[in-house]
């Protein structure tokens, strides 16, 4: 498979502190990565700069062949980068039909009929079809992220970018948002889920990446991180999110 993503020695400042120190990694084409880790590890900010949301000061991020420090027109750049965040971020004063189809209609990827064709066919994969001219307001949590994920997959991107998706959802609706994604990934969809929901990453990635304090402390298949993780940092914060499931030092076996 193709390498779409590539972060080589990737430093982050805010001011005079580091937040992102020497963060090194690849996804390929169809790869879905978990980033997990404590609060303030540094994970939204490492999403963020794959798209430029925020610049960074040293270090080098390719995405899709392009060197992302240097596109000469960053929003044609994102139109192959899908985003969903925590907050949902939908306009409310738009239908969710409208929510959906403004981006490709404003920057001229598709004509009217085109983009509400595609938005009705996203609105009924994510189970929303009956809720297509009503406003954000009227909605769920968790339909509100299912419209947003609807929205992110309009300019048909070649990559989505999730960041802690189920956050800002009450438990019961957390699923709902989760097997969309799950259905995403079964489809092929390179996807980065920065997420607190430890089965889902245990569930559906390819490679786990565990962060503390701006770094990468460790990475993985799923299956042996979250049974023998190779650090005791990684090993004591699976066992705070993972009771049921104690896990065991590699070196330990």
């Amino acid at each position: 498979m193709a390498e779409i993503i590539k972060v080589s020695n990737l430093k982050k400042q805010f001011g005079d502190l580091e937040v992102l120190t020497d963060i090194s990694f690849s996804v390929e084409e169809g790869e879905v990565i978990c980033i997990i880790g404590p609060s303030g590890s540094g994970k939204s900010t490492l999403l963020r700069c794959l798209n430029r949301l925020e610049e960074y000061q040293g270090g080098k991020i390719e995405v899709l062949g392009h060197d992302v420090a240097h596109v000469p027109d960053i929003n044609v750049f994102r139109e192959d980068i899908g985003m969903v965040f925590q907050s949902f971020n939908l306009f409310p004063n738009y239908t969710v039909l409208r929510n959906v189809t403004l981006a490709p209609v404003a920057l001229g990827m598709m004509n009217k009929e085109e983009a509400q064709k595609k938005a009705e066919e996203l609105l009924e994969m994510v189970g929303l079809s009956d809720k297509r001219d009503v406003y954000p307001v009227t909605l769920s949590g968790g339909q509100k992220q299912r419209v947003a994920i609807a929205r992110g997959l309009a300019m048909n991107p070649k990559i989505m970018l999730f960041d802690e998706p189920t956050s800002a959802l009450d438990p019961e609706m957390v699923d709902e948002v989760l097997d969309v994604i799950r259905r995403l990934a079964a489809e092929g969809m390179t996807m980065v889920v920065v997420t607190h929901e430890m089965a889902f990453a245990r569930d559906v990635a390819d490679r786990v990446i565990f962060m503390e304090g701006g770094y990468i402390v460790e990475e993985d298949t799923p299956a042996r991180m979250f049974a023998h993780p190779k650090t005791e940092r990684c090993a004591k914060f699976l066992s705070s999110v993972l009771p049921e499931a104690p896990v065991a030092l590699e070196a330990e076996e």
